[in-house]
C-alpha cells in the first residue's frame, strides 16, 4: 500500500497553544518537531516518477493505491534522519520537564521513540505520563506495548483508556465504520446484539490465535493513538494533519517508509511517498464466513475478498509474512459435540532476506545466525464459537513433519476452525481458516460427515485410527491410489446402502469447458465407481473407508465427489478437493 500527497502543501497555522505559562517551552518543542521533519524530507530516498500512480481510492488531500510489488523493501535509514531523530528527543526530554502537563509534547516523545525502536524508553515515559484523566496515559502505553508485542498488556491498557477517555473520543476510537467493508457493515446492522457480533468480529480478525492477545485490535487502537499524537505535527508530506490523515492511518497505518520523487517538468516539489510493507493483509472475515449460509453447513474457506481494493490493511509487528497453510478439516459428530480433526505438513520456512532498515519491531534486532531452518514450528488447532474459542490445541512440530490434531466442541449452528503454523524468529507463519456448521445431529437422521483423504492404503477402523493416517493436505502423487474416508449416520440394522464417487476436473479452461457442454470436445478424463453394500449391524456411526485409483488423471486440480444413498432416503454428497502433481 501506498499513500501519496495530491493537494499542494499548505501554509501550516497558528493552533492555540498550551497554558500560557509554558507557551515558550511549547512552540520551541513544536519547533524543534518541524526542523526534524524537514530534514527527513530533505534525506528522504529518491525514486523515479513516485508520484504518477492512478488512485485505487483518494481520501480528502492523499492518493491511495496498490501498487503490486511484493518484492519491495524500505531503505536503510540515512544516518542525517537518525541523528536528527536522537537530536530531537533529547531536546524533547528537556522540555518535557518545563511542560509535564503538554499532551502534545508526550505524543511526540512517545512516536519518535517507537519509531527509534527504543521501545523500553517509550514504555517508561509512558508509565511517568502523569496527564490529567489519565486516559491518554494508557493510550500511549497501549500503543507502546502493543509495538512491544505484549498485546495482553497493551489490551489491558487501551481498556482503562476507553473506560476514561470522553464519550465522544470513545465512540469515535470504538467504532467499527472505517474498516469494515460494506458486506460486514450490512451483517453487522442485522444483529441483533451488536455489541456481541462486533466484540466476534475482533476476535476472527485477530491474525494468529497462537499469540497471545488480539494484536488486530490492539493495533486499531494504536493506531488511534498515533494518530492523536500526530495532531498539529509536522509530518514528512509537509502539510498540516486533517481527517484524511486520520483515516488513511487507521485504515492501513502509518507508512513504515517515505520515498520521495523528481519534480516533474513545471513543477517546484518533489512528490512524497508513504509505503507500507506489501504483505499487509484484510484481517477482517469475509462475509461468508460469518453464519451459515444458503447452501447449507459445509465448510467455507476464508479467502481473501474479492474486491479491487481493501478497506482496511493490516501486518503485525511480530510477522514479515502470512500464508495459506495446505491443510484439511473434517467433522465427525457424536453426542452432544462434534469431532473435529485436521492434518497439514508444516512448512520448511526459508529463512528470509530483510532490509535492516525495515522498522518492524523487536524481533528486527535478532538477525538469524545462519540460513538454516527453525529447530521447531509451533501448530495449532482452533474452534471459535460465538467469538470465543471453544478449542485451542497446540504442538511443537519439526518443519516439513506432519501435524494431526482434532478437538472436541460443543454442537453449534456455526463456528470458525482456524489452522495455524508459527516460527516466530522468522517473522513468518501460515494459517487455515474456514467456516464450519457443527449443529446438533438428531438420533435417526441420515447424514455423512465430511470427506477426509487418507495416507495411501489406509484403512482405519475407527475415528481413533482414522487420526493416525489423516493425509497433510491435499496433495496426490501422480497414479496414485486416492484413499479416503466418511462416516455416515442415522442408519439402522444392515441397511442397504448404494455408494458412488467420481472424480472431476476443476482446472478446466473456460473454452474446453464450453466445448465439452457443445459436444465439441470429448471429456476429459474421469474416474467413476459404484457399488451397493449394506451397513452396520447395529445403529451407529459407520466409518466408511475407499479406494480410488488415479492413474490417468494428469496434474491438476480435482474434486471428490461421493454420494450415499439407501431405499427411502435422500441421497448424500460429500466432495473434497485435491492436486495431483
Amino acid at each position: 500500500m501506498a499513500v501519496v500527497l495530491l493537494a499542494a502543501p499548505a501554509v501550516a497555522e497558528q493552533q492555540t497553544a498550551p497554558a500560557a505559562d509554558s507557551v515558550r517551552s511549547h512552540r520551541h518543542a513544536r519547533t524543534l518537531q518541524t526542523r526534524f521533519e524537514r530534514l527527513r524530507l530533505r534525506n528522504l530516498p529518491r525514486v523515479p516518477d513516485g508520484g504518477s500512480h492512478e488512485c485505487d481510492e483518494i481520501i480528502g488531500r492523499l492518493c491511495v493505491w496498490d501498487d503490486g510489488d511484493d518484492d519491495w523493501q524500505p531503505k536503510e535509514e540515512p544516518a542525517a534522519i537518525i541523528d536528527g531523530r536522537e537530536d530531537l528527543l533529547a531536546g524533547l526530554d528537556s522540555l518535557a520537564e518545563l511542560v509535564p502537563g503538554d499532551h502534545w509534547v508526550l505524543g511526540q516523545r512517545i512516536r519518535y521513540l517507537v519509531e527509534a525502536g527504543r521501545l523500553e524508553d517509550a514504555e517508561a515515559v509512558a508509565r511517568r505520563c502523569g496527564l490529567p484523566g489519565g486516559w491518554r496515559c494508557d493510550a500511549y502505553l497501549g500503543f507502546v506495548l502493543h509495538h512491544h508485542t505484549d498485546f495482553v498488556r497493551s489490551e489491558s491498557a487501551f481498556r482503562r483508556a476507553i473506560e476514561a477517555m470522553p464519550a465522544e473520543v470513545r465512540e469515535e476510537w470504538t467504532s467499527p465504520g472505517r474498516v469494515l467493508g460494506r458486506d460486514l457493515r450490512r451483517w453487522l446492522s442485522t444483529q441483533p446484539d451488536s455489541a456481541t457480533a462486533l466484540a466476534r468480529l475482533w476476535t476472527l480478525a485477530d491474525p494468529l490465535f497462537l499469540v497471545e492477545g488480539n494484536d488486530r485490535w490492539t493495533g486499531h487502537m494504536s493506531r488511534w493513538s498515533y494518530a492523536m499524537s500526530a495532531e498539529r505535527a509536522t509530518n514528512p508530506y509537509d502539510i498540516n494533519w486533517g481527517n484524511d490523515f486520520t483515516e488513511v492511518s487507521v485504515r492501513y497505518g502509518w507508512p513504515i517508509a517515505w520515498e520521495r520523487s523528481w519534480p516533474r517538468i513545471g513543477q517546484t516539489r518533489a512528490s512524497v511517498t508513504g509505503r507500507d510493507l506489501p504483505a499487509a493483509f484484510r484481517a477482517f472475515p469475509p462475509r461468508d464466513v460469518l453464519a451459515r449460509g444458503p447452501d447449507g453447513g459445509g465448510l467455507v474457506i476464508w479467502e481473501e475478498e474479492e474486491e479491487d481494493h481493501p478497506r482496511a490493511t493490516y501486518l503485525p509487528p511480530y510477522l514479515d509474512s502470512l500464508g495459506e497453510l495446505d491443510a484439511q478439516v473434517s467433522r465427525f459428530w457424536r453426542a452432544g459435540h462434534v469431532v473435529v480433526v485436521a492434518a497439514w505438513r508444516t512448512p520448511e520456512f526459508p529463512r528470509p532476506e530483510r532490509s535492516p532498515g525495515d522498522g518492524r519491531g523487536p524481533a528486527n534486532s535478532v538477525p538469524p545466525a545462519e540460513n538454516s531452518p527453525p529447530d521447531s514450528v509451533l501448530s495449532g488447532l482452533f474452534v471459535e464459537q460465538g467469538g470465543a474459542l471453544a478449542a485451542d490445541v497446540r504442538t511443537m512440530a519439526k518443519p516439513g513433519s506432519t501435524v494431526r490434531l482434532s478437538a472436541r466442541v460443543p454442537w453449534s449452528d456455526w463456528g470458525v476452525v482456524s489452522l495455524e503454523a508459527w516460527v516466530p524468529e522468522l517473522r513468518s507463519a501460515y494459517r487455515l481458516r474456514a467456516g464450519v456448521g457443527l449443529p446438533p445431529l438428531p438420533t435417526g437422521l441420515f447424514a455423512i460427515s465430511d470427506l477426509m483423504l487418507l495416507e495411501s492404503g489406509a484403512e482405519p477402523s475407527g475415528l481413533d485410527e482414522l487420526e493416525d493416517v489423516l493425509r497433510p493436505g491435499s496433495e496426490i502423487g501422480a497414479g496414485e491410489t486416492l484413499a479416503v474416508a466418511l462416516e455416515i449416520y442415522g442408519l439402522g440394522s444392515r441397511e442397504v446402502l448404494h455408494f458412488s464417487a467420481r472424480v472431476e476436473r476443476r482446472d478446466e479452461s473456460f473454452l474446453r469447458r464450453m466445448g465439452r457442454r457443445l459436444r465439441l470436445v470429448d471429456r476429459p478424463d474421469e474416474v467413476s465407481i459404484e457399488w451397493r453394500e449394506e451397513g452396520p449391524e447395529r445403529p451407529g456411526p459407520f466409518l466408511k473407508t475407499l479406494q480410488v485409483g488415479l492413474s490417468g488423471l494428469e496434474p491438476g486440480e480435482y474434486t471428490l465427489v461421493v454420494e450415499v444413498s439407501a431405499p427411502g432416503r435422500t441421497t448424500l454428497t460429500a466432495v473434497r478437493r485435491f492436486t495431483v502433481r
